[in-house]
């Protein structure tokens, strides 16, 4: 029941997959549910929330319970701006996420109520190695960090770089 923007994602997500991990996932059995979305999967601002996930279980590193994340994802990494931040944000605080990842483009968008602004850190997100370097549990990502770090420096990509720590107050 995917819309042909969030089909167009799955493609996105694949192509990084393989630039970051090394590995097709043409022959993976990867599954992927959409809870909870009875009209279909209409857009792309599951795409970093579904690279983190694939990433983690190829690799084996676990995703921190406590960040949220939305975001669009190119064919290149990028995090592009995605619909409804404000909202995603104010219910991922609701639902007592700590830290929520949005795109970096998507800051200018965001008017949260005085209720939610204690009770979450807003990260603005540029990569998705941005996204991994937060997402992933610390002490198992640094291996496979590093390995990013070389595999981007070789493409001419991105590398990680400290995240500037800007919550909305």
């Amino acid at each position: 029941m995917l819309k042909e923007i969030a089909q167009e994602s799955i493609k996105n997500v694949s192509a990084i997959l393989k630039k970051f991990t090394g590995k097709d996932i043409k022959n993976m059995d990867i599954h992927i549910q959409f809870i909870g979305t009875y009209g279909g999967v209409d857009g792309d601002s599951a795409s970093i929330s579904v690279a983190t996930a694939v990433i983690s279980a190829i690799e084996g590193i676990p995703v921190r319970q406590e960040i949220g994340m939305t975001g669009s994802l190119s064919v290149r990494g990028d995090v592009l701006p995605v619909g409804g931040v404000t909202y995603k944000i104010e219910a991922a605080a609701k639902a007592g996420i700590k830290k929520v990842l949005i795109p970096q483009s998507n800051m200018g968008d965001v008017l949260i109520e005085d209720r939610y602004r204690e009770m979450i850190e807003i990260m603005p997100v540029s990569h998705i190695e941005d996204v991994l370097k937060e997402a992933l549990v610390p002490e198992q990502s640094e291996g496979f960090l590093n390995k990013l770090k070389n595999i981007t420096a070789q493409s001419g990509s991105k590398s990680l770089k400290p995240l500037p720590h800007n919550p909305v107050a």
